[in-house]
């Protein structure tokens, strides 16, 4: 949803046109809820695994009803997003003329509001995955716990660095004077969340072997296959096993 965003934007830079910043809440409506619930997800995904790692019975129980357990963990995110979707619409500007870059679809206090929350919740994640990882490494035998976790936390920590440099410019970008430094700023201070989601692809690629097997099946790309012998039985017959890597 975020990214969609990007077509508004590259609109008003290539063709050098302006348009409202009201009017720019609206065309950016459903790219802003995207990137208002992209951190606080994440937020929630490490809570669930600090969960499962810390309180394997009570993550059980949880699963158990997933319908209730699922609308739990969107609460924070939901009443994050709403909160600041409301704020933006009450803060509207039809008077400014600005270009419709992402970070601009909120106007006034609600943009400062977005940037301050942005890095207390980025530090939250890291808090959490750090707990999580605290938790991995006192289990004996969780080998494959770590590597799922492994992939995840690679995953997160591309994000966050992306996000955190985002709202950083932005926090700058407000004492910057002149018009053409901040609109510079706010096409630049993209680049980072942007590598960092497009990177994902290549980190789950390196780390797991059945995403890695898909993106070779979707480019048409043969898998390498490896053969195991096992024995099986008082007889000791043998099985031979083609597994896909």
């Amino acid at each position: 949803m975020h990214l969609c965003g990007h077509f508004v934007f590259n609109y008003h830079v290539f063709a050098d046109v302006t348009d409202s910043q009201a009017n720019c809440y609206w065309m950016l409506f459903f790219t802003s809820i995207g990137k208002c619930m992209a951190n606080p997800l994440r937020l929630m995904t490490g809570i669930d695994r600090l969960i499962a790692c810390k309180s394997p019975v009570v993550y059980r129980a949880l699963l158990e009803r997933p319908i209730l357990y699922v609308m739990a963990q969107l609460v924070l995110p939901s009443s994050y997003t709403t909160f600041l979707m409301v704020s933006g619409f009450i803060q509207r500007d039809p008077k400014t003329q600005i270009y419709c870059t992402v970070p601009l679809a909120f106007a006034g206090p609600t943009f400062s509001q977005f940037n301050t929350s942005g890095i207390f919740v980025n530090i939250a994640i890291v808090i959490v995955y750090f707990f999580t990882y605290l938790q991995l490494r006192s289990y004996a035998g969780a080998s494959q716990m770590k590597v799922v976790f492994r992939s995840i936390l690679w995953t997160v920590i591309l994000v966050i660095i992306g996000w955190s440099s985002v709202t950083i410019a932005n926090q700058f970008a407000i004492f910057a004077k002149d018009a053409a430094t901040r609109k510079l700023i706010s096409i630049y201070a993209g680049i980072g969340v942007n590598l960092a989601c497009a990177s994902n692809v290549f980190v789950f690629y390196t780390i797991n072997t059945e995403y890695k097997h898909a993106i070779r099946r979707l480019f048409g790309l043969s898998s390498a296959q490896t053969i195991r012998l096992t024995s099986m039985g008082p007889k000791s017959t043998t099985k031979v096993i083609i597994t896909t890597t």
